[in-house]
């Protein structure tokens, strides 16, 4: 009689072999006791091998509640995660990595730079879904984008990809009123929140909604539809309102150490954001440059417009703004953008004011624009 301890080892070197080892056994445990053996080892197998069919069939995703959140705001993560199977599927170990950036709560021993390694442990009964939230918060600006995530089976990754993006937009500064425009039509009365509204300024004709006054309906037009909708006149109230943001991200004449630089722009970008925000939210149009790369092309280049979606893209080309990344001059992005930039009220945020920009500033000027130099400092 075989000592029991011995049969198992012999199991385990003999699985470890495959094929010819397994005959090996065959041969040295006998007929009956080899079948019972052969018989385990086909079990275990199709287990290993329902369970990787099971977990390849995993619908797995990952997504942030926001799509950008302002730096040092909190946002959730939520992993999503369904079982189309008929049988349950238990200790599921979802392996994924999250920028250092993106703080989870709870998350200890996180030196600066590092990646987050986390695993998330999910018992899934048949066909049933599982969503679970995991709070963080955005500490840096930029683009985050989330990779794949895996699952091992039997030492083998399998692999989901889990594409998540996240947008973390400058932080916003504490200034707490908007400078009001210095560009004003006559007959204009001056307002942080531009919203009375002007009888006599209409931009067009449109549909009747909840909520607008009987005293906008235009009877004319409702009278062509027959009756059978009612059209109200639509004005505008951004109207002569424009802002014009230059932001300079060049190093001087005299270069400042990259740290200290870096820490100069990132308050500029926020002053940036902050202005964008309160201008849009007071109802004027507001456009940006950077003479750097973004998000899409380069440099970055906004017309001014006004809207929720101008807002959000503006935004979206700050968080994207890469600083160590300036591919043309300040002079050429001021000198690209005059023909298109008149009756503004113009703001250059730069950290020197050279000569030929100087001579763009007297440009603009003649253009009817209000320029206001902000110099960054060092």
């Amino acid at each position: 009689m075989i000592p029991l301890a011995d049969v198992i080892d012999r199991i385990s070197d003999a699985m470890t072999a495959g094929t010819d080892g397994l005959l090996d056994l065959v041969i040295g445990l006998g007929v009956s006791l080899s079948l019972v053996i052969l018989l385990a080892v086909a079990a275990v197998r199709g287990v290993r091998a329902l369970r990787r069919y099971q977990i390849g069939r995993l619908r797995y995703e990952r997504y942030f509640s926001d799509k950008g959140v302002f730096e040092g705001d909190c946002c959730d993560l939520y992993e999503k995660i369904t079982n189309p199977t008929p049988l349950p599927l238990l200790m599921v170990d979802v392996e994924a990595y999250v920028y250092g950036e993106l703080a989870l709560h709870g998350y200890t021993g996180l030196r600066e730079g590092d990646m987050q390694y986390f695993i998330s442990r999910f018992n899934l009964g048949p066909r049933k879904t599982v969503i679970r939230r995991r709070r963080l918060t955005a500490k840096k600006r930029g683009v985050y984008e989330l990779g794949t995530a895996s699952v091992a089976v039997a030492g083998e990754p399998v692999y989901f990809d889990t594409a998540a993006k996240l947008y973390v937009y400058p932080a916003l500064t504490g200034m707490r009123e908007l400078c009001p425009p210095r560009n004003t039509l006559s007959g204009d009365v001056r307002s942080l929140r531009r919203l009375l509204t002007d009888p006599f300024s209409v931009s067009g004709i449109r549909d009747m909604a909840p909520g607008d006054p009987f005293s906008s309906v235009n009877f004319k037009a409702t009278a062509k539809t027959g009756g059978q909708r009612i059209k109200v006149n639509e004005r505008d109230f951004s109207s002569g309102r424009l802002f014009m943001i230059f932001l300079d991200l060049s190093q001087p004449t005299d270069p400042i150490p990259g740290e200290r630089f870096e820490q100069i722009m990132e308050a500029a970008l926020s002053f940036a954001a902050t202005t964008v925000r309160r201008a849009l939210d007071s109802g004027y149009r507001v456009g940006f440059a950077a003479n750097c790369g973004g998000e899409g092309k380069s440099p970055i280049c906004t017309l001014p417009s006004s809207g929720r979606g101008t807002l959000e893209a503006l935004l979206r080309e700050m968080a994207a703004a890469r600083i160590f990344n300036c591919d043309m001059s300040f002079h050429a992005l001021l000198n690209r953008l005059l023909p298109s930039v008149r009756d503004a009220d113009v703001f250059l945020i730069t950290a020197e004011l050279l000569p030929e920009c100087g001579r763009m500033v007297r440009a603009y000027e003649k253009r009817n624009n209000a320029v206001t130099v902000m110099r960054t400092g060092r």
